[in-house]
């Protein structure tokens, strides 16, 4: 018997040990005891999820990827295949993600400073504890039992009548945080018309420096042919023509260059407007947009409209308010509470004790109570909610000071790259218009044999980077009008011409 009970005694420590052990292994697994274990493991490595993990949060498991259907622009494809900038800015706000989270979060803010209000109503609620129970009663010589039914329906309404303050100050908090998301909302679709305007200019230059590419293209095979010419008649050397080979060699280059810029432009014009790049996305030539000659504005009045009308700076002066409130919140801790508490019910018991018979009762219930409620002492809790309430208002303070002067030399650099845009831009007109009498000169002369190869060739090099310049100063000249507007917090979808 001894030795049986040995082994049952070693069976139950071997089964308690793999029992400790397992729990031992649970608990290393949870987050609280080993929080490492859900991290990287090191700066250098790679986090790498469980295949359960990979496929729970693929973008697959949320929606199903693939091409946006995008609508044919309103403007009758039959005459006009091509979208213009007011009907792609609409497209983007429409599509675009960024502007759906940024106007779900003003909704979520709206309907946070709804809660805020809540406190301001009386709670009413409904309880009704129903049931059996058997309850045993000592008594000095013998023990008793209770069994009885019981149901207790109850209405309970409490109702808060003074706070000193922290319902207006958790309501004025909640306000101030709402109109600072449908500010930072307002100013998201700004960043939207600009993204849009920017990249739409960025794809039109693009799609302008292809055809300057398949022109210079044209002008290196009309050199290239000359030389030929003039060597066949014994007038060039074989160099020559070497050379104006690999002119043309380079302008075959630059051609499949711009394409692939052409492609880049496409894919950040269907990024900015929430489509995928892979949407066909014909847009107006570089040709049919108007060209500012002037803002219509001095820098200061730009700069005071900036400060009064800029919405990112209006969501900080909201920030402001909301740290005031917050202040004034905490500083409300300090007082007591006072509110009503009130309840009815029915009470009804059927119940025997020691046995039949079973007695029954039905009884109402009810109170009304004012309710003063003060804590005392927290533990500090209140003093550092204050220092905290003071710090959070003076961050706030600068963080406006520190955006209002980012958002001034914003617009003071907007404006000064606008005018030297415009001044650019005239430059490559005349640039253009020189280079292209210079280059014209030297190929007759070369055909007549007054001029070198060298110099035909470049004065076609200047004619290539005479186009190039202006129409990336053309671009440049749009992207900084848009800029201008986009810094002063005025920028809207531009009207349809």
């Amino acid at each position: 018997m001894a030795g049986a009970r040995a082994r049952r005694f070693v069976a139950a420590m071997i089964v308690g040990v793999a029992v400790v052990a397992s729990g031992c292994t649970y608990m290393a697994e949870q987050p609280e005891i080993a929080p490492d274990r859900y991290a990287p493991a090191g700066t250098e490595t790679k986090w790498a999820p469980s295949a359960q993990a990979s496929d729970h949060y693929s973008i697959s498991a949320v929606h199903q990827p693939g091409t946006v259907a995008v609508e044919p622009p309103p403007s009758a494809a039959p005459n006009l295949p091509t979208y213009d900038l007011p009907t792609l800015v609409d497209m983007a706000l429409g599509s675009n993600p960024s502007t759906r989270s940024a106007w779900e979060s003003a909704r979520a803010a709206a309907a946070e400073y709804g809660e805020s209000r809540a406190p301001y109503y009386p709670m009413v609620g409904v309880d009704t504890p129903s049931g059996y129970s058997k309850v045993l009663f000592q008594l000095p010589v013998h023990a008793s039992v209770v069994k009885q039914w019981q149901s207790n329906p109850m209405i309970e309404l409490t109702y808060t009548i003074l706070d000193f303050g922290r319902r207006s100050a958790g309501a004025d908090l909640a306000r101030n945080e709402m109109i600072a998301a449908n500010f930072t909302f307002d100013r998201r679709l700004q960043d939207v018309v600009f993204n849009v305007e920017r990249t739409y200019y960025a794809l039109d230059a693009a799609h302008a420096a292809v055809t300057a590419a398949q022109q210079n293209l044209d002008l290196a095979i009309t050199d290239m042919a000359a030389v030929q010419d003039r060597l066949d008649n014994g007038l060039a050397t074989e160099p020559e023509l070497l050379l104006a080979r690999e002119r043309v060699a380079q302008s075959r280059y630059d051609v499949a260059n711009a394409k692939l810029l052409v492609r880049e432009g496409q894919a950040n014009l269907a990024v900015a407007i929430g489509v995928a790049a892979n949407t066909p996305l014909p847009i107006e030539t570089l040709e049919r947009q108007a060209v500012p000659s002037n803002l219509g504005s001095e820098i200061e009045a730009l700069i005071d409209d900036t400060i009064r009308h800029r919405p990112d700076l209006s969501a900080k002066v909201a920030d402001v308010r909301a740290a005031e409130a917050s202040q004034r919140q905490s500083a409300a801790q300090w007082y007591p509470m006072v509110g009503l508490d009130a309840n009815y019910g029915e009470q009804y018991l059927g119940y025997t004790f020691n046995g039949p018979p079973t007695i029954s009762t039905l009884q109402p219930q009810y109170s009304a109570l004012i309710n003063i409620h003060w804590d005392a002492f927290t533990g500090f809790k209140r003093l550092n909610d204050d220092r905290r309430a003071d710090a959070e208002l003076a961050a706030s303070h600068a963080d406006l000071e520190s955006a209002e002067l980012e958002a001034i030399a914003e617009v003071w650099r907007a404006y000064y790259e606008f005018q030297s845009s415009v001044e650019k831009y005239a430059y490559g007109q005349a640039l253009l218009a020189a280079a292209q009498e210079a280059y014209d000169a030297n190929l007759e002369t070369y055909r007549q044999g007054l001029s070198t190869i060298v110099e035909l060739l470049t004065a076609q090099r200047d004619l290539a980077n005479a186009r190039y310049t202006l129409i990336q100063s053309k671009a440049d000249l749009l992207t900084a009008d848009a800029a201008v507007a986009y810094a002063a917090g005025a920028i809207e979808a531009p009207p349809t011409p």
